[in-house]
């Protein structure tokens, strides 16, 4: 049965409805960053804002610790068992390749500078974005659709003042400690596979780590999780600040408030460290 070729005309609807689709998923992928530079660039006001007010911090400070309190020693244990299980995922695949070329003894050095330069910050980041942010954006939200921050207003209270400065200064200070702490447990996790599967001691391990490490090195995590902190602060708040209809919008607030804080956190992370590697050469 001889198959007919479609006609002229056919030919013509079909390449119009392939470029109507062409043209449909450009404007709405443009539209998704429009979108997502606006929420950027109001964040960014956000922030500012806040940090006029840290004059105004003394104020404030039983919020300040009660956040506090929240996000770091809230976050403490299960930083802590996630960073301990990476490192010895870490030392188990790496020791192995490792083990071919007869090096095993530099798994110490690798695992030290992967934490301290990357999977430190960005662990800490990951569970502060996805427990506190989310919670933060929730809290206020509620508040919002709840009208209690139109009420704030009507008795001449800043919410930047009273919401939003507080959480961004308690992260402020929460990330880098728990970054610190998942720097040394993710290093621990790596020295008890070392010791326990490639035939290495505690000292050795330490010895490596010490060699190819420099205050730099850690200083420089350190600094991404401030970073970090103002991002998931800032963009915590702002969903927060921003929600619309009802219980609803809740929850559309606290799902945006973590896929913003983790593209914009990776981001931030990917431009840091190459001005770093920039710097460091």
């Amino acid at each position: 049965m001889v198959q007919q070729r479609p006609g002229k005309r056919t030919t013509q609807m079909i390449e119009r409805v392939e470029s109507g689709a062409a043209v449909r998923f450009i404007e709405d992928i443009g539209g998704l960053l429009a979108n997502r530079m606006a929420v950027a660039g109001r964040a960014l006001l956000l922030f500012v804002d806040a940090c006029t007010h840290l004059t105004a911090a003394g104020r404030s400070t039983k919020t300040v610790m009660r956040q506090l309190e929240i996000a770091g020693f809230g976050s403490l244990m299960v930083l802590s068992l996630i960073a301990g299980l990476t490192g010895m995922i870490m030392a188990v695949q790496t020791g192995t390749a490792l083990q071919k070329y007869g090096v095993e003894g530099q798994l110490g050095a690798i695992i030290s500078a992967t934490f301290c330069r990357e999977m430190g910050p960005i662990w800490a980041a990951v569970i502060i974005l996805a427990r506190i942010g989310a919670a933060m954006s929730a809290e206020i939200g509620t508040m919002v659709v709840n009208e209690e921050v139109d009420a704030l207003r009507m008795m001449s209270i800043n919410p930047v003042r009273y919401l939003v400065m507080p959480r961004i200064l308690a992260l402020t200070i929460a990330m880098p400690i728990l970054t610190a702490v998942a720097d040394w447990v993710g290093m621990l996790g790596g020295a008890l596979i070392a010791s326990a599967s490639f035939n290495g001691t505690f000292g050795q391990y330490m010895e490596s780590a010490q060699q190819s490490l420099d205050s730099f090195d850690f200083f420089s995590g350190l600094f991404k999780s401030v970073i970090f902190a103002w991002i998931i602060g800032t963009i915590a708040c702002d969903r927060g600040l921003n929600t619309t209809d009802g219980a609803e919008g809740v929850g559309k607030a606290t799902t945006d408030s973590v896929v913003l804080n983790v593209i914009f956190v990776l981001i931030a992370d990917m431009i840091m460290t190459s001005f770093i590697q920039l710097v460091m050469h």
